[in-house]
């Protein structure tokens, strides 16, 4: 299977397993911890149903499966989620963050106004609270718009796709560093080299970039921890866009599998089926789909959908 699939599967999978129990603190999930696929719980949804995780991750594969980076289609395919439930389980909502729906408000007046030209330039009116993970969890089919480009040309559409909704720049550089590593992975290499790889990637990006102290400070556990001996008191699943990346790397990094990477994301607790997902696009791509758990495979809403989008996906980029 090619790795565009691939990482979709893996992503929705992980996405679904954390659906049931988000906004769960950690002591009740070790109180009670996920170890299989489950239904219903936090969203009363059944076993294998994605949350908008997937949903806008499908609307960006979409949009890019044309053959073009377009903003304004991007744009359009957030709003029909938001209005019209596009690409979700039954066209029905039941989870979207705040961020994202404010910013998709946005978006809709902006296009409703004729002002399209100001969607590249989003990026410049961010602030230090645009920094949730609602970019993160969706940014891996820009992987296959970016594959054949040099890497200096990579954080230019990535932070323009991010500002969509989440413009920072630390959104932009967690989203870089984390599709690096996805590439690398890509690549065969281990997840140890793939992170040093996309860290030296990063670093050399914000040399250029020039950016203040504290963005440094920000992405400095990114940047230099060791994961695998990272406690796991030290990591959170929370929404905030560094710590998720963060989370996300632990869980990779502390297990050996696909199946026990996105169960040990989950049982971080809060934000589930985010961490869960960021996790689980990268141990597919590690472990390939054949790893991950027939079971919750076969329980995935729209399976063979996201197959066919992923293939089509891969074949305009020739993946």
């Amino acid at each position: 299977m090619n790795p565009i699939t691939t990482a979709l599967l893996g992503l929705s999978v992980a996405d679904a397993i954390g659906v049931p129990v988000e906004f769960q603190s950690r002591d009740e999930l070790d109180k009670n911890p996920v170890t299989d696929i489950r239904g219903y719980g936090t969203y009363n949804q059944p076993p294998g149903y994605f949350s908008d995780d997937s949903s806008l991750a499908f609307g960006l594969a979409e949009s890019l499966a044309t053959g073009k980076f377009d903003l304004v289609d991007q744009a359009k395919r957030l709003i029909n989620y938001k209005e019209h439930g596009y690409w979700t389980p039954e066209h029905q909502i039941f989870d979207i963050g705040m961020t994202t729906q404010q910013s998709i408000d946005k978006l809709s007046s902006l296009l409703r106004d004729g002002r399209e030209a100001e969607l590249p330039t989003l990026h410049e009116s961010a602030r230090e609270s645009d920094n949730g993970n609602g970019a993160l969890m969706r940014i891996f089919p820009l992987y296959a718009y970016l594959r054949d480009k040099p890497v200096t040309e990579w954080i230019a559409p990535i932070w323009q796709h991010s500002a969509l909704t989440h413009g920072h720049i630390r959104s932009a550089c967690c989203c870089f560093l984390y599709l690096r590593f996805c590439a690398h992975l890509i690549h065969k290499e281990t997840k140890e080299k793939a992170l040093e790889f996309a860290r030296r990637e990063l670093l050399d990006f914000l040399v250029v970039a020039n950016l203040p102290i504290e963005e440094l400070d920000a992405l400095a556990t990114l940047i230099k921890a060791d994961f695998s001996t990272l406690a796991r008191t030290q990591v959170q699943g929370s929404g905030y866009v560094v710590e998720c990346l963060e989370a996300a790397l632990w869980c990779l990094f502390n297990a050996e599998d696909y199946r026990d990477t996105v169960l040990k994301a989950v049982n971080l607790g809060r934000d589930t089926d985010t961490t869960a997902c960021v996790a689980g696009a990268p141990a597919a791509l590690l472990y390939g789909v054949e790893s991950i758990p027939a079971n919750w495979l076969a329980a995935l809403a729209r399976r063979e959908d996201i197959i066919e989008l992923g293939n089509r996906l891969a074949g305009v980029y020739k993946v």
